[in-house]
Formats: C-alpha cells, sequence, structure tokens
C-alpha cells in the first residue's frame, strides 16, 4: 500500500531501511548531487513547496504525514509509512545539525546528525517526541500561571494522558493541548528573529513547526 496519494513520494531516493542507523547519501556507492535531490526523476508537474530545500515530508505546505507527536514516532506513524521515510534526508544538502522551534511551546531543539551522517526526517520527528516527553519545570509553568485559557487546555490534556500512562507530572506534550498533531515545518524568518535569544548562536538551518488538531 502506498500512503500516499500523490506522487512525489515516490520520486524521493529512499536507500536500503535500517531502522538504527542513518546513512547519509554518499554511503550507496552514488555521487551526491547537491544541486537536487538524491538520485531523482523529477515529475514537472507535481506540486511544489514554497521550501525547496527541505523535504516535502516535512513541508507545511506538502506534507501528507499524519502523526500524533504525544506517541514514539514508530508507533505514532503507519509503520509501512515510518520505514519508507525514516531514514531519507531531510535536506537538499548534506544538513548536520537543525535548530526547531514554534509558536506554540516555549521550548526549542537543536538535532545534530551522529558522526558519518546527516539529519534525516526520523531523527526530527525521533527529536520532537523526546523533547516533549519531559517534564514541565516550575518556571515554565509561570509563564501560563496567570493564562487560564491556556492553563485549562494544559491541564485537560494532561488528565486525558494521565490515564493511560499514569505519570502524574505535567509533561511538555500537554502543552500542546488538543494540538498534538504535526502538520510540518516551515520559515518564519520574522519570528526567528524575534525568537532568537540575544547572545546565543544562530543555526543556519532554523525552522518552526506547527502542530494542529488530530
Amino acid at each position: 500500500m502506498n500512503p500516499y496519494a500523490n506522487r512525489w513520494p515516490t520520486d524521493w531516493y529512499q536507500g536500503q531501511y535500517n531502522p538504527h542507523v542513518y546513512v547519509p547519501p554518499s554511503y550507496y556507492n552514488q555521487p551526491y548531487q547537491p544541486t537536487g535531490w538524491h538520485g531523482l526523476n523529477f515529475d514537472r508537474s507535481a506540486p511544489k513547496s514554497k521550501w525547496p530545500s527541505l523535504n516535502p515530508i516535512l513541508a507545511s505546505d506538502m506534507t501528507y504525514v499524519r502523526y500524533d507527536i504525544r506517541k514514539p514516532a514508530r508507533e505514532g506513524i503507519m509503520l509501512s509509512t515510518w520505514q519508507q521515510i525514516s531514514h531519507v534526508p531531510a535536506f537538499v544538502a548534506p544538513t548536520y545539525e537543525i535548530l526547531i522551534i514554534s509558536k506554540a511551546f516555549p521550548w526549542s531543539i537543536v538535532i545534530r546528525a551522529p558522526a558519518g551522517s546527516v539529519i534525516t526526517c526520523g531523527a526530527i520527528f525521533e527529536g520532537l517526541h523526546e523533547l516533549l516527553q519531559k517534564h514541565i519545570e516550575d518556571s515554565e509553568w509561570a509563564i501560563v500561571a496567570l493564562d487560564k485559557t491556556r492553563r485549562e487546555a494544559i491541564e485537560k490534556a494532561a488528565k486525558s494522558r494521565q490515564e493511560k500512562d499514569k505519570d502524574k507530572r505535567l509533561k511538555r506534550i500537554d502543552w500542546l493541548g488538543d494540538t498534538p498533531m504535526f502538520k510540518g515545518l516551515e520559515k518564519d524568518e520574522e519570528f526567528e528573529k524575534k525568537r532568537h535569544l540575544p547572545g546565543s548562536a544562530s543555526v543556519a538551518e532554523t525552522w518552526v513547526v506547527r502542530f494542529g488538531k488530530p
């Protein structure tokens, strides 16, 4: 079963699936092509993303992946889809570091590729899930302490989650309320500038992640 109704994901370089090792394209004995996706035959009539450097699996204007980020990526994404996309490079050019921020939560995450690898789609999904499984700290809760609407949404989400995992502490995933579905990455330079911590190092590949309702 092809998990995609449109044609673009089948045009992506897939390589040999290994669920534990993210292997860069050059390891498949084929030259890396920095001007386009590795080993592709482009369908010129296919939809185009506003961010051609980003794998459309991840792009907010192209992704067909349905992922409830409350679950580990290997469980939350259809198995056949996960096996196709998890090891695929996230960017056209070899990329070893990405910073992800969001308007939906106050944290940021830097994902770095292991030695000898590149940032993959799977690494991004897994990194986001891990980030949001951490507990909310006292100073973080203070951000919404006086925001009744946001506070109640977090507590409602936490109650639903706690019935399943029995962890009574608030988690960062609860911050998303009723919008735990991954809706893709996108560029927002104005938000990136405002969100950047003064004095901290910048990351060339900085992307904003969006979430929505199931």
